[in-house]
């Protein structure tokens, strides 16, 4: 049987980079979406490659319908079939909540809302041609446990909890559609050394996550049993054991 092909949006740095190559090494030949990470996608590309994967990155709003059809026609001229998605471009900027302003608030939305709808629709639509495929979105613990300076983020993360729900009950029995929720994974730059001894405390595993424990999760679920549908895999160090 040829390779199964695997579509990452935002997978040319930090998680998604890590996804991608984890997807990689697992056998899958890869398009590895990007917005303006292009010299990210370029390096990750020749990467994979130079460790015997097949790979192409491809440029795309997937906030952009057309953008997203353009997308997937690459993806089929390049692989000829597509089987499995990954949503995980994703945009994370901190804003007190009364200074986020219109243009912050719509495009957090569009790309981690709209953009798992254009590429889900999109990638759906294609996978069920061919019998069935599995969708993954990369969701978040703040779409359940709220981060009072990333609103738009947090309500873009719940939104896709329950987008991914509905996915799954849609297209089901042929397109899997299961999610995996990260805790804090990565610190953004400039994050004081008290800060993170303060978030490490509250982690019962006593450490933040990697990139790596996400792809794991991912990887797991692009494998998965097909009776596994519309589940959201929380990995957060059992953070949110605290909130139970």
């Amino acid at each position: 049987m040829a390779q199964p092909v695997a579509l990452i949006t935002g997978g040319a740095v930090r998680v998604g980079r890590a996804i991608s190559s984890a997807l990689s090494a697992a056998g899958y030949r890869l398009v590895v979406n990007f917005h303006a990470s292009e010299e990210a996608a370029a390096s990750l590309v020749d990467e994979l490659r130079a460790a015997g994967g097949e790979a192409i990155a491809v440029a795309a709003d997937v906030a952009d319908r057309d953008q997203v059809e353009a997308l997937m026609a690459a993806a089929l001229d390049a692989f000829g079939r597509l089987d499995l998605v990954v949503n995980n471009a994703a945009i994370f900027e901190e804003r007190p909540f009364l200074e986020v302003e219109q243009r912050l608030w719509r495009r957090t939305l569009e790309v981690n809302l709209d953009g798992p709808f254009n590429i889900g629709q999109a990638a759906a639509r294609i996978m069920s041609k061919s019998g069935g495929g599995r969708i993954i979105n990369i969701c978040g613990t703040a779409g359940v446990s709220p981060i009072a300076t990333h609103a738009p983020y947090c309500v873009s993360k719940a939104g896709l909890d329950m987008l991914t729900r509905c996915m799954a009950q849609a297209l089901a029995p042929s397109i899997l559609v299961n999610g995996v929720a990260p805790g804090t994974v990565l610190f953004p730059e400039g994050t004081s050394g008290e800060l993170q001894a303060r978030i490490k405390a509250q982690i019962p595993v006593a450490r933040i996550g990697s990139p790596d424990d996400v792809a794991a999760a991912v990887c797991f679920l692009a494998r998965a049993p097909e009776y596994l549908t519309g589940t959201i895999i929380t990995v957060d160090g059992g953070a949110s054991l605290a909130a139970g």
